[in-house]
């Protein structure tokens, strides 16, 4: 991504709304006719805040196509590569069905370069004529059990070992570039600690103080042969469990003491965050809608929470960076994926005025290491609280109202959280657009010419122990 210094301020700008003229050669698909007539209104005299909004704009309009590169033809023909008999007529009801993503591109319908990893994923008929069978996975396994054991003693505490990686692929690599690479690592806040850098690749290195909000490692080099930026790491996270759905909740006092201790402005978990956490007039509607004669803090999460969990499909996404309002999408399509259904969780509690926050990293147990993003919400007396409603959305798409009920209020302790705000700035400071302007997951990496895009690079994440405490 080769925008220099583009900050969270200039983010702001995605706020405003483009000049008629471009939005319609967008809308057509004509996306060459939007690069000229963005060039065109970046010479009149319109404000800086327009002029921000244009000069990202080129970049989205530049990037989304790469997001949505398969016409309808192309798409048939992949999926028959798996499924022989899969039809226009396929096609159709999975777009019916609110599960094939597209937009215009040249006049012609281009889908999500995830349609077929969605519909393989999560469409019933698909799976049963591919074959697919509902066994539960060595990782549900996992996260199934963790949930009764922590109903069962109140309880469950871990401790995992983690080393993740980043590396330039070979083609990418020109010796003698100088390189600064992001890895994110745990944050010593919720009820994450004794957090322990094991081993890290040489170089100059910055590692985060341990309550940064986005808590990474640093590396700087200059490079004359191409080589992988690592970090090995160790740390326990415990968890509590809390039944929210019956009566009063025992334990409220002893679960008190230890609350998250937030660093930064309580106040600001209750205001918008442009562009993405955003007040706008549909999200308003919606939230007092859900919400109704609704008082009580903990029931207003609650039956924001119902709404998300039972009305929004899971689907994978673009990248996020390529979206204006995060929320307002998930609200209006009624589709998305964990940091999508965690922003729109969060916008809504903010709305109806209870505390809410971003936190996300890595999942990971033993069967499965991977990004993930989840949600907290803050009500009296026990002080911040998890929700995680994607994992809560799969559970109800299941039938499994035990396991949705659980993720409210509480998450199993396979979290990696090296991010506990939602779009800040990294402690050393990227002179590029990063990948993900939301939070740092995976890794990022850039030389002096240019910011790297995630196909450009090789990620690992490796679980290299797990003890459970």
């Amino acid at each position: 991504m080769k925008m220099r210094d583009f900050s969270c301020e200039e983010l702001k700008s995605l706020a405003v709304e483009l000049p008629d003229e471009v939005s319609r050669y967008e809308a057509a698909g004509d996306f060459e006719g939007a690069g000229k007539a963005i060039d065109r209104w970046l010479e009149k005299p319109v404000g800086e805040a327009m002029k921000t909004r244009l000069r990202y704009e080129k970049y989205i309009i530049q990037e989304l196509p790469k997001e949505f590169p398969d016409t309808e033809e192309e798409v048939i023909r992949k999926f028959r590569e798996k499924l022989p008999d899969f039809s226009m007529e396929d096609l159709q009801r999975a777009e019916r069905e609110n599960m094939a993503e597209w937009i215009l591109v040249d006049g012609k319908k281009h889908y999500i370069h995830s349609l077929i990893r969605n519909l393989t994923d999560k469409e019933p008929e698909i799976r049963r004529r591919l074959g697919l069978t509902e066994e539960v996975t060595e990782e549900d396994q996992y996260q199934q059990a963790a949930i009764r054991e922590m109903q069962e003693k109140g309880e469950k505490a871990v401790r995992i070992r983690l080393k993740t990686s980043i590396r330039l692929k070979d083609e990418n690599f020109v010796s003698g570039m100088k390189i600064r690479a992001h890895l994110p690592i745990p944050a010593w806040l919720s009820r994450t600690f004794d957090v322990k850098i094991l081993n890290h690749a040489e170089g100059k290195v910055t590692v985060d103080e341990p309550t940064s909000m986005w808590r990474s490692i640093c590396f700087e080099d200059t490079l004359q042969e191409n080589r992988t930026f690592f970090v090995e790491y160790e740390y326990v996270v415990w968890t509590k469990y809390l039944d929210l759905w019956h009566g009063e909740v025992s334990g409220a006092e002893d679960f008190n003491h230890v609350r998250m201790k937030y660093v930064g402005d309580f106040v600001a978990c209750l205001r918008e965050q442009y562009p993405h956490i955003r007040f706008t007039p549909y999200l308003r509607s919606l939230a007092s809608e859900i919400v109704g004669e609704e008082k009580r803090p903990m029931e207003i999460a609650r039956r924001i929470y119902d709404y998300v969990t039972k009305n929004v499909q899971y689907s994978y996404m673009r990248n996020y960076s390529l979206m204006t309002c995060i929320p307002e999408y998930c609200a209006k399509n009624l589709r998305g994926d964990c940091g999508v259904q965690a922003l729109l969780f969060i916008t809504l509690c903010r709305i109806a005025g209870v505390p809410a926050r971003w936190e996300s990293g890595l999942y990971s147990n033993p069967a499965y290491v991977g990004a993930h993003d989840w949600a907290m919400f803050y009500v009296e007396p026990y002080g911040w609280l998890y929700a995680d409603p994607s994992l809560g959305g799969s559970a109800y798409a299941e039938g499994d109202e035990n396991r949705r009920r659980f993720y409210f209020g509480n998450v199993e302790p396979f979290r990696m959280a090296a991010n506990h705000e939602f779009q800040q700035k990294f402690s050393v400071k990227k002179e590029f657009l990063p990948i993900d302007t939301c939070d740092n997951q995976l890794g990022e990496m850039e030389c002096e010419e240019r910011g790297f895009a995630e196909d450009e690079l090789e990620i690992t994440k490796e679980m290299i122990s797990y003890e459970a405490l």
